[in-house]
């Protein structure tokens, strides 16, 4: 039978390489099923997000409900959103939803192309933050979160651990917008800081990257890996499927 502890909820990605598509991919390849709530249709390229296309309301709420009564849903990947209703939508029904383990990607703005949220939207974003047990912004959406100009790793975790005070919610800080040879990462928690560095791979293509490392992130919480080693094992695993879609492989099962 196929494992359904994961859902996913996020948008569809019309080049195939990111949102809802990469959150499947890598679910599937690391042996599970999500079940999928649509949040929106985009279209986009490598040259950035031209549109987006919101789900109906009462279509991603009915679709929310739907998989929150699945009885061996245990984590949920919550990507793209892009009307503020939606996050109002999460927002009340995690707030009445069993316990569950959340991983948050706050996709805000992609790096070319059209937002999916606005800035009057932050706010909202930071309240459903505070319902997830982990968060995976990218530098740019953690300026954003806490309105502060970000120039080093260090700024980076100063700015994470003030997000995990206002929100308690353990903090995935991401670092390939480092200017470094070496990327650094951590993961903030409440009492302590896990740093974590790999050197920094040449990629043509790297479309994606953030979906799978919070997709590949919740799937190793879900094989009963304590966080710290989860973030490693899916950071590597990113690495690793990176590098074979680059070399023109197949990512391979693991």
């Amino acid at each position: 039978m196929p494992d359904k502890q994961i859902a996913v909820i996020g948008a569809i990605d019309s080049s195939g390489g990111a949102g809802i598509n990469q959150d499947i991919r890598v679910a599937a390849l690391l042996g599970h099923q999500p079940e999928v709530c649509v949040s929106a249709v985009t279209l986009q390229d490598e040259n950035g997000v031209k549109d987006i296309y919101p789900v109906p309301l009462s279509q991603f709420q009915d679709n929310l409900r739907h998989i929150l009564a699945n009885p061996e849903l245990r984590y949920i990947k919550i990507g793209a959103l892009c009307h503020p209703e939606q996050i109002k939508a999460l927002i009340t029904q995690l707030s009445q939803a069993r316990t569950l383990k959340i991983v948050l990607d706050p996709v805000i703005k992609p790096s070319l192309g059209k937002a999916f949220l606005r800035a009057e939207d932050i706010d909202l974003m930071l309240k459903l933050i505070c319902h997830a047990d982990y968060v995976c912004p990218n530098r740019p959406e953690l300026e954003l979160l806490c309105s502060a100009n970000i120039g080093d790793f260090n700024e980076a975790i100063s700015a994470a651990k003030t997000l995990n005070l206002q929100t308690r919610t353990s903090v995935l800080v991401k670092g390939g917008h480092a200017a470094s040879d070496d990327i650094p990462e951590a993961l903030i928690c409440k009492d302590i800081v896990y740093r974590f560095s790999f050197p920094r791979r040449a990629w043509k293509y790297d479309h994606g990257t953030g979906c799978a490392f919070a997709t590949a992130f919740t799937c190793q919480l879900a094989r009963g890996v304590a966080a710290r080693e989860a973030f490693a094992r899916a950071s590597d695993w990113v690495r690793g499927f990176f590098d074979e879609l680059n070399a023109d492989h197949s990512p391979k099962l693991v």
